[in-house]
């Protein structure tokens, strides 16, 4: 009785070593793969628009590298092809803009008729820093960047509204080759005259709103700086695809242009 079930019990144990045998690992290993769990692919985000906050960082950590002697042409180039949207507001209460104004608006309360008229305030003979720039392009269109010391769009309240004496001037500027089609570069004034209700009429100035991709210039920079005499300069290099003037109270588009 036990010989019978030794014999039974080995019978068994050589059957199964015999089917382990018999499998396949080449039909085994497709079944795994299948199996087994699929890397997950990262969604690309796209990374948030410089605001004026971040470029006027980015201009002031270029003009320190700048003042400091040091080579900064490697850690600009994460700035370029960096999108961006500046806020510039103008014609705040209070403050006179002067008859020479490159930013200025006016409100007819009799005819309820808003006028604005905006125009680059840099050009060839007038850009900042403009020693190395000038040898290699021949136009720009640009603004500067009014009160670079506050970093929010805004008007200033009454102490603070002579600031400016003294600070550095940073300029958003699209600069032109000879190469660079003529076609395709943005306008240097833009200006409406636009029905606008009384309820309508601004009380706390106009936002000039510039949109774009920041690019690269002739030195390997996205941001050049230099001094000569007085406050030292900064040129942020972009290309300006769209240009607006918005009520900063309700978020109105009062005008809007394009460059594509």
């Amino acid at each position: 009785m036990v010989h019978r079930r030794l014999l039974w019990i080995a019978a068994m144990a050589s059957a199964l070593a015999a089917a382990g045998c018999g499998q396949n690992p080449a039909e085994t290993a497709p079944n795994a793969a299948v199996n087994a769990p699929k890397p997950v692919i990262p969604i690309p985000l796209s990374q948030p628009k410089f605001d004026r906050e971040r470029l006027i960082f980015a201009s002031l950590r270029a003009l320190s590298a700048a003042a400091l002697g040091q080579n900064d042409v490697e850690a600009q180039k994460a700035l370029k092809g960096r999108e961006f949207e500046l806020r510039l507001r103008f014609g705040c209460p209070g403050v006179a803009p002067g008859a020479r104004s490159s930013r200025n608006w006016s409100y007819d309360d009799k005819k309820h008729v808003l006028r604005a008229r905006i125009s680059s305030d840099l050009s060839s003979e007038s850009v900042p820093a403009s020693d190395l720039l000038l040898k290699d392009y021949e136009g720009v269109v640009g603004f500067t960047i009014d009160r670079p010391l506050l970093l929010s769009t805004g008007c200033p309240v009454s102490e603070f509204r002579a600031l400016g004496s003294v600070e550095p001037t940073l300029a958003l500027a699209q600069l032109f080759t000879s190469d660079d089609s003529r076609v395709q570069r943005p306008e240097r004034s833009y200006e409406i005259t636009k029905a606008v209700e009384e309820t309508g009429k601004p009380t706390q100035g106009l936002d000039l709103v510039i949109g774009g991709r920041l690019t690269g210039l002739s030195d390997g920079r996205t941001i050049h700086c230099a001094s000569a005499d007085g406050p030292p300069a900064c040129i942020i290099a972009a290309k300006l695809d769209r240009v607006a003037i918005e009520n900063p109270v309700d978020g109105s588009v009062l005008g809007e242009w394009s460059s594509w």
